[in-house]
């Protein structure tokens, strides 16, 4: 029964986080149900698959956003996409060597911290990882507010005078496929690759091959798709997972957080600034698009982000859409492997 309730929990205080439109409010809902029925009751519970079930469906949803045009298209974003996820990269290890330098985080974990991807699909792969989970999801939360609640305002202040080149294509939407069959088909492509990336041992193994394999499924049969309802459900079981964990004395030490969120904060801004200037002195974007192409927020509230500044650019979505993919399917291995060398 504590399962039952630890999940009860997680879904009220997600969907009441979630209509109070909190960017990732069902997943940080989650986290706090499922951490006050811990503290309550002293018994939440999660078992692990219910953590694998939800990097599978968190790779499926990416994956399945992948259209094939948009596949087509990304070799046209390839260059400025390869110099702001290596930017990104330095930008991750250096701030994340900074706050394991300054707190008392350990070195994987802090890492995790600074990566730029997802604040539903990190804290997965830090848990899947041996990281500390909540500590990552709490940093990822700082991240992402950031990225869309503070950056595109002084991006767009910063570059009020400049005259808009929206010439590039405009970002369609998604069409959806009619029908349960092709949402059964995405799930059951994503759970075998995911299966399979579980099997082969390797970091975030899991989400990374289930998103691969959905974007070559996607590639192949056009309809697949995942309704957003399904990657919810999967945020509150990765939500509920983290919180279940979370106890008095991980409370306690989460208020030592505050000096690497300022860290964090200023080397986004700092890393943000750096990337969009040498994409604009390259003549890849102009100075709005390069900073917003630059900016580490989620590539669906970029597209929203940019067309309220006055781009409709595809190449920007686009690169979003790669720099997440990478985030997710490499970043993890990468940084394990410098976690380990630098130990």
């Amino acid at each position: 029964m504590s399962i039952v309730y630890t999940l009860l929990a997680a879904a009220a205080v997600g969907l009441i986080f979630s209509r109070f439109r909190i960017p990732g409010g069902i997943m940080i809902g989650a986290v706090i149900g499922a951490c006050a029925t811990n503290l309550i009751l002293g018994e939440a519970q999660m078992p692990s698959f219910f953590k694998t079930a939800a990097q599978i469906v968190a790779g499926a949803f990416i994956g399945a956003g992948v259209s094939r045009s948009e596949m087509r298209e990304m070799r046209k974003a390839f260059k400025p996409a390869v110099i702001v996820i290596l930017g990104l990269f330095v930008l991750n290890v250096l701030s994340g060597l900074l706050i394991y330098k300054t707190s008392s985080i350990d070195l994987l974990t802090a890492l995790l911290c600074t990566t730029p991807g997802g604040i539903s699909d990190i804290p997965i792969v830090a848990a899947d990882m041996g990281a500390d989970a909540s500590k990552v999801l709490v940093m990822q939360f700082v991240r992402y507010v950031v990225g869309i609640g503070i950056f595109p305002t002084l991006i767009g202040k910063i570059t009020a005078q400049e005259d808009q080149n929206n010439e590039g294509a405009s970002l369609g939407t998604k069409s959806s496929a009619d029908g349960v069959l092709p949402v059964l088909l995405t799930i059951a492509v994503a759970t075998a690759a995911g299966l399979l990336g579980k099997l082969s041992g390797l970091p975030a193994g899991t989400m990374a091959f289930a998103t691969i394999g959905s974007i070559v499924f996607k590639l192949f049969y056009p309809k697949a798709n995942l309704p957003r309802n399904v990657r919810k459900v999967a945020q509150c079981m990765s939500g509920a997972y983290v919180g279940a964990g979370i106890g008095l004395a991980e409370l306690m030490e989460l208020r030592l957080l505050a000096g690497p969120a300022l860290i964090l904060f200023l080397s986004l801004a700092t890393g943000t600034f750096v990337i969009g200037m040498t994409l604009k002195r390259l003549k890849l974007f102009n100075f709005r698009e390069a900073m917003l192409a630059a900016t580490p927020a989620g590539a669906s509230d970029m597209a929203l982000i940019s067309a309220d500044l006055g781009i409709r650019n595809i190449w920007l979505i686009l690169l979003q859409v790669m720099r997440m993919i990478s985030v997710i399917t490499i970043f993890p291995s990468l940084l394990k492997l410098v976690a380990e060398w630098l130990a």
